[in-house]
């Protein structure tokens, strides 16, 4: 199994007031599958993409990845875990806009420490995989928003991670241009990546195998 949590809780101190975002939640995703979460906003969809990701842990429960209990890890080992594990796609894209799209793609790779000639390779690699090879030297200011969120895919791809979280990714698209980047993730999946996807999009969550629903910090289908 890929991603176990065991009545994972999260509660944020508001204040005075205490405010429970994820309430005892289970949940099992296995390896090599395509996963919808859904839910009305406020429902706990982003804490949960939030904890999946390590970039934020629960305040009770477990939370396993790989098999390996992750949710009350410190910060460093979390970071550690984020690079070398997750691959984050978000609905703001989230490039750096003095990188071209090869440097962007590039970045995981320069944490993880790899030379300078291998990440290049990797990087052209991923790259040509999301249909972007002739768009190299270009910023993201250059690009359409869908060739942005390709870059953006490609960059989550290049460390080839367990698994691949995308929040909203066809949020800020046109039509057509999410329909592009729907099709890539099927791809990815088809060979053999494990993708999470939130939405608010019935048509995106047909396309997964699985669908998760929550209201209020829980699951409910």
């Amino acid at each position: 199994m890929l991603i176990k949590i065991e009545n994972l809780q999260k509660i944020y101190q508001m204040g005075k007031v205490k405010v429970t975002a994820l309430n005892g939640m289970n949940l099992e995703i296995k390896k090599n599958s395509y996963t919808a979460i859904m839910g009305p906003s406020g429902s706990g969809k982003s804490t949960l993409l939030h904890i999946l990701g390590c970039l934020d842990t629960p305040t009770q429960g477990k939370y396993f990845l790989d098999e390996e209990e992750v949710g009350g890890l410190r910060r460093n080992k979390l970071a550690e875990i984020r690079n070398k594990k997750i691959g984050f796609v978000f609905q703001t894209f989230n490039l750096l806009p003095n990188m071209n799209v090869l440097e962007n793609v590039e970045l995981p790779l320069l944490y993880a420490g790899m030379s300078k000639k291998l990440r290049r390779k990797r990087a052209k690699k991923v790259l040509d995989d999301v249909g972007l090879i002739k768009r190299l030297k270009h910023k993201p200011s250059e690009l359409s928003g869908g060739e942005r969120q390709r870059t953006a895919i490609a960059r989550a791809l290049v460390n080839n991670p367990a698994i691949i979280l995308a929040d909203e990714p066809t949020g800020n698209l046109d039509s057509v241009s999410g329909n592009s980047i729907m099709r890539i993730f099927e791809y990815l999946y088809k060979q053999g990546n494990t993708i999470i996807v939130v939405t608010h999009d019935q048509h995106i969550a047909q396309m997964t195998d699985k669908v998760i629903k929550l209201s209020d910090g829980k699951i409910v289908n």
